[in-house]
């Protein structure tokens, strides 16, 4: 199976209509919303938008029954008002390789809008989420989810505005000294594309701790083990400071923080991910799983759990699997359990022995590992 990592990933409808500014109805498949956000328009229900083909893959199908708007220019209009990526014309291609926010109504002229008398009219209010003149805000007036509600939403936004990497991180810039301090990743590559920077400069950067230091965070995804290429609606935070440490930034003396739900993984991998060949690595945290993956022998898939269990994993088409516990008895345990269960439905498993006090990030990789 190929999974081509530089398509821009697509929100779904029920996501887009989690967002909306305005209230919307569902019917038929469809959902029906205000005119307001593509043309400026009073009609409640004549905007309507449902999935593509492929869901969270193909481009929202979208149509105004008032004015008969391009459909690109609904989607822009749709990305400005939710903050959400659904269209792959050539604007937003170049802004999301560029790391930039998704395109808005203002990317694409209103051709598909039948004049009226005053002209068509911008809808009120939905500049805002992620347009790129908010984008550096200072921290007054940041906001973000409590940990006990759905953070869903909120990690696919964070997730929209981080940056990709594309040439790797400049020499000086706070990743690069994180990355090389304890040889986690090889200098000038780029990061796996599962791996993003945000600026705590954003305006939505998550609430700190009075003294936190944090200058940014690294943010990875975590996605489906069977679906890599799943828009994420669950990522990690790892909050860094100017010199390359570790930041804590919220309130419990953290450095780490994870939004979204479910059974889902940080998944890295370099050039193009062919499933059915790879070997399965498994490990706790990010900066264990890329240096794992620097000296992992090719193809390789790491997986990445940061806080879900190994027990809801299922290797599927994986034949080889490897094990990389932290050197703690908590961790030897459950890593042992799964070996085994997984060792039942005939996967070879390894499990990663490290010496006292190491997790993969710290222990050295380079020669012969224990097993």
């Amino acid at each position: 199976m190929h999974i081509y990592t530089n398509r821009i990933p697509i929100a779904t409808a029920a996501e887009v209509a989690a967002r909306l500014p305005c209230p919307h109805a569902a019917s038929g498949g469809w959902y029906r919303t205000s005119t307001a956000i593509c043309h400026g328009g009073d009609n409640k229900t004549a905007l309507s938008f449902q999935d593509g083909h492929r869901p969270g893959d193909s481009p929202l199908r979208v149509h105004c029954h008032s004015h008969n708007c391009d459909p690109t220019v609904i989607r822009h209009a749709l990305q400005q008002a939710t903050g959400l990526w659904l269209c792959r014309c050539d604007a937003c291609f170049a802004a999301f390789h560029a790391g930039r926010p998704p395109p808005g109504a203002d990317a694409t002229p209103l051709q598909g809008v039948q004049q009226t008398s005053g002209g068509p009219r911008r809808p009120q209010g939905t500049n805002r989420h992620l347009s790129p003149k908010n984008a550096e805000n200072g921290a007054q007036g940041r906001s973000g989810p409590g940990r006990d509600k759905d953070t869903s939403a909120y990690a696919a936004e964070l997730w929209a505005a981080a940056q990709p990497s594309t040439t790797g991180p400049a020499p000086q810039h706070p990743a690069s000294k994180w990355l090389a301090e304890r040889s986690l990743w090889p200098p000038a590559v780029p990061l796996p594309q599962s791996v993003r920077w945000l600026p705590r400069s954003h305006r939505r950067f998550p609430h700190s701790r009075p003294d936190s230091n944090a200058t940014g965070a690294l943010i990875m995804a975590m996605r489906p083990l069977d679906n890599p290429a799943a828009p994420p609606r669950k990522i990690q935070l790892v909050t860094i400071d100017k010199a390359g440490g570790k930041a804590y930034h919220w309130p419990d003396k953290e450095d780490k923080r994870t939004y979204g739900a479910g059974p889902f993984y940080g998944l890295l991998w370099r050039g193009r991910l062919r499933i059915a060949a790879c070997n399965l690595h498994i490990c706790e945290g990010l900066a264990d799983g890329l240096r794992i993956l620097r000296y992992a022998e090719e193809p390789a898939l790491v997986a990445v759990c940061a806080g879900t269990s190994y027990a809801r994993i299922e290797p599927g088409c994986f034949s080889q699997i490897t094990l990389w516990p932290d050197a703690d008895e908590a961790g030897v345990s459950s890593a042992g359990k799964a070996a085994q269960r997984w060792a039942d439905q005939g996967c070879r498993v390894t499990i990663k022995r490290l010496a006292a006090g190491h997790d993969p990030a710290s222990a050295p990789l380079q020669g012969p590992a224990h097993e």
